[in-house]
């Protein structure tokens, strides 16, 4: 009997032990800090920034500095999950989600984030190009990014915008037209069957390729495996 009563307490010791450990991993209290930068001039951005925690209940919020970017928000617990909004009137309307990573002891961890301006002719290159050379369907791994592209414009619905798209070469006008107004087509279905407004989006196809982001001269070899492609832009028609 005092054998079986022993077991048992040690069961629970246990079990309360691995409970309490839980918990602290769960309440221990993280920081988040990093930079918030402009996504066209990579200049530093004064934004707010507000975290809501899963039950959509307000949490801290911060001020991005307006000379270095920099922001810092305290209180948030470890294991959670938190939604960040971001606002300002210069800038689009941006939701992000961070998952804090589960620790029992006191911890600070890095995030950073770009903003889209928002004002009228406003130009933002897709550094990482939807497409593959001399194609206009949309290439695998790119979804992410697309996707924020989507998101802004459902988050900021005044806000009109036209797709540009400049071919891989100059060699045919002809072809490279029909190229990138295809290009063009794709990404404006894209953003359309994702919940934007097909009026809010225009198209513009371009048949000889970007003087901004012009290929490299022929004398000069690209890296292993890499190819130019035509510059892809979104650019902010009305706000």
């Amino acid at each position: 009997m005092k054998k079986t009563l022993n077991i048992i307490l040690t069961i629970c010791a246990v079990a309360a032990f691995s409970f309490t450990a839980h918990a602290q991993v769960i309440g221990s209290v993280v920081t988040v800090r990093g930079i918030v930068l402009d996504e066209t001039t990579r200049n530093p951005a004064s934004v707010n920034l507000t975290f809501f925690d899963e039950q959509n209940k307000k949490v801290n919020s911060s001020r991005s500095n307006v000379k270095d970017g920099e922001y810092l928000i305290t209180g948030l617990k470890a294991g959670k999950k938190y939604t960040v909004q971001i606002e300002h009137p210069d800038f689009f309307k941006a939701e992000y989600v961070i998952k804090l990573p589960p620790t029992d002891k006191y911890a600070e961890i890095s995030r950073d984030f770009l903003v889209r301006p928002l004002a009228k002719d406003a130009r933002m290159f897709m550094r990482l190009s939807p497409f593959e050379a001399k194609k206009s369907k949309i290439r695998v791994g790119v979804s992410d990014v697309l996707d924020e592209f989507r998101q802004s414009l459902i988050m900021n619905p005044g806000v009109t915008v036209e797709i540009q798209c400049y071919p891989d070469t100059d060699a045919d006008k002809t072809a490279n037209g029909k190229l990138t107004a295809e290009r063009c087509k794709t990404l404006q279905n894209y953003f359309v069957k994702g919940g934007v407004a097909d009026s809010r989006i225009k198209i513009k196809a371009f048949d000889a390729t970007d003087p901004v982001n012009a290929p490299p001269p022929l004398s000069k070899k690209m890296a292993k495996g890499k190819r130019y492609i035509g510059s892809t832009y979104i650019v902010v028609t009305k706000i």
